[in-house]
C-alpha cells in the first residue's frame, strides 16, 4: 500500500512578495501605490463621515437643475481629490527613492570600510614582521610602521600598541663588555636602540606638547621588562591611561621620567628591582591615580624624586596622591627626595627596610598630607636630613 507524502502548502500564488533591494525590504512598486491609493481615498471617506457627523447628518435637497456656481464648485473638488491622490503617489515614489538612496550609501560605506580595513591589516601584518625580523634596521621600520598605523587606526591602537611593549618584554641581552668581540659590540648596540626606539615612541605619545595622536587611552604593559635607560620624559599619564611595570628591571644607563605627570591614571612600580643606572624622577608631579613603588628593591644605581632647576625655571616634585612604598627594600642605591615637596595624599613606607644606601631628604617640604615611616621594617640605615618634627611627617616609634 502506497503512503502518500505530505507536503507543506505552497504560499498563495497571489500572496505580495517583498523584494530585497540594495539591502532593504521593499514591497513591489505596482501595490504599494495601490495601498496608498486605498488608504488615500478611506482617509478622504473617513474625514467626510466625520464631518458629516458633526454636522448631524443633514439631508441633501435635490436640485432639478444644477447651477454653473455648484458645478465649478463640483469640478473643483474633483481636481482637489486628483491632486491629493497624486499627492500621496509622489509621496510614496519619493519614499523609496530615497530609502533606495540611503541603502546604497550604507553599502558604499560598508565597502569603503571593508576595503580600509584590509588595507589597515595588512599594514599591520607588515609592520609586525618587520618588528619579526632578525635585522635590526629593519626591525627598527617596523616599530615606526606599527606606530603610525596605532595612529590611523584607533579602533585597534591598543593591539598595535601591545605588539611595541612586547618587544620590549622579550628577553633581554646584556652588554657583552668591552672583552668582547667588535661584531658583538655592535650587534648589542643595534638592538638597545631598537628597544630605545620604542620607548621614545611610546614618550612621544604620552606626551601633549609634541603633537600628533595621542595614546592616553591605552595600556602599557612592561612586565618583566630590562630597561638599560630610555626616555619617557614629560609624559602624562592621565585617567584611563596606565603604565606596568610589575617585576621589571632597571640595569644601566639612564631611563628619565623627568616632568612627568601622574594625574589620573595607573602607575605601576611594585616589585621592581632598580639595581644599576640612573632612574630620574626629577621634577616629577603625583597628583592623582594610583601610583605604587610597594616591595621594589633598591639595591643600586641612583633614584631621584628631587625638584631640579632648569634652564626654564625650577621643575618642582610634588607628591600629592596617594603613593605607596609599602615593604620596599632600600638596601644599597642612592634614592634622592631633595627639595621635594610632600603636599598631600599619603606616601606610605609601612614594612618597608631601610638598611644601606642613601636615602636622602634634604629640604624637603612637608606641607600637608602625611608620609608615613611609623612602621617600616628595619630603620638601622634611616634616611638623611630629615626634619625631627613637620606637618604631615610621622617618624618610627621609639
Amino acid at each position: 500500500m502506497h503512503r502518500r507524502r505530505w507536503r507543506s502548502p505552497s504560499p498563495a500564488p497571489d500572496r505580495v512578495a517583498e523584494h530585497d533591494v540594495n539591502g532593504i525590504r521593499l514591497v513591489p512598486i505596482g501595490p504599494a501605490l495601490a495601498g496608498a491609493l486605498l488608504v488615500g481615498v478611506a482617509t478622504a471617506g473617513g474625514l467626510v463621515v466625520i464631518a458629516l457627523s458633526v454636522l448631524g447628518f443633514p439631508s441633501l435637497q435635490p436640485f432639478g437643475t444644477l447651477p454653473l456656481a455648484t458645478l465649478l464648485d463640483v469640478i473643483k473638488l474633483a481636481f482637489a481629490a486628483i491632486a491629493g491622490i497624486g499627492g500621496i503617489i509622489a509621496l510614496v515614489v519619493a519614499y523609496r527613492r530615497q530609502r533606495l538612496a540611503e541603502a546604497s550609501a550604507e553599502l558604499e560605506h560598508a565597502k569603503e570600510e571593508r576595503e580600509r580595513v584590509r588595507i589597515l591589516n595588512e599594514r599591520f601584518g607588515a609592520a609586525a614582521g618587520q618588528i619579526g625580523s632578525d635585522q635590526p634596521m629593519v626591525q627598527l621600520a617596523g616599530v615606526y610602521a606599527m606606530a603610525a598605523l596605532a595612529d590611523d587606526w584607533p579602533e585597534q591602537r591598543q593591539t598595535c600598541v601591545n605588539v611595541l611593549c612586547g618587544y620590549l618584554r622579550m628577553p633581554y641581552e646584556p652588554d657583552p663588555g668591552p672583552d668582547a668581540s667588535a661584531a658583538a659590540r655592535v650587534a648589542f648596540r643595534r638592538n638597545r636602540e631598537v628597544r630605545h626606539a620604542v620607548i621614545r615612541v611610546v614618550r612621544d605619545h604620552l606626551n601633549p606638547h609634541v603633537g600628533g595622536a595621542l595614546w592616553h587611552d591605552c595600556h602599557f604593559d612592561f612586565r618583566g621588562a630590562v630597561f638599560d635607560g630610555g626616555v619617557f620624559a614629560y609624559i602624562e599619564v592621565p585617567k584611563g591611561c596606565s603604565l606596568n611595570f610589575l617585576d621589571a628591571k632597571f640595569v644601566d644607563g639612564v631611563t628619565e621620567f623627568q616632568g612627568s605627570k601622574f594625574t589620573g591614571g595607573v602607575a605601576n612600580f611594585w616589585r621592581v628591582d632598580f639595581a644599576g643606572g640612573e632612574v630620574l624622577f626629577q621634577g616629577c608631579q603625583f597628583t592623582g591615580g594610583h601610583v605604587g613603588f610597594g616591595d621594589s628593591t633598591f639595591s643600586g644605581g641612583k633614584i631621584d624624586f628631587r625638584s631640579v632647576d632648569t634652564d626654564d625655571g625650577a621643575e618642582v616634585a610634588v607628591f600629592s596622591a596617594d603613593v605607596s612604598f609599602k615593604r620596599s627594600r632600600f638596601i644599597g642605591a642612592e634614592v634622592l627626595f631633595n627639595r621635594t615637596h610632600f603636599v598631600g595624599g599619603g606616601v606610605d613606607f609601612a614594612g618597608a627596610e631601610f638598611s644601606g644606601g642613601d636615602i636622602d631628604f634634604t629640604d624637603a617640604q612637608f606641607s600637608g598630607g602625611e608620609v608615613d615611616f611609623t612602621d617600616v621594617g628595619d630603620w638601622s640605615v634611616p634616611p638623611s636630613n630629615l626634619p625631627p618634627s613637620a606637618p604631615g611627617l610621622r617618624l618610627p616609634r621609639r
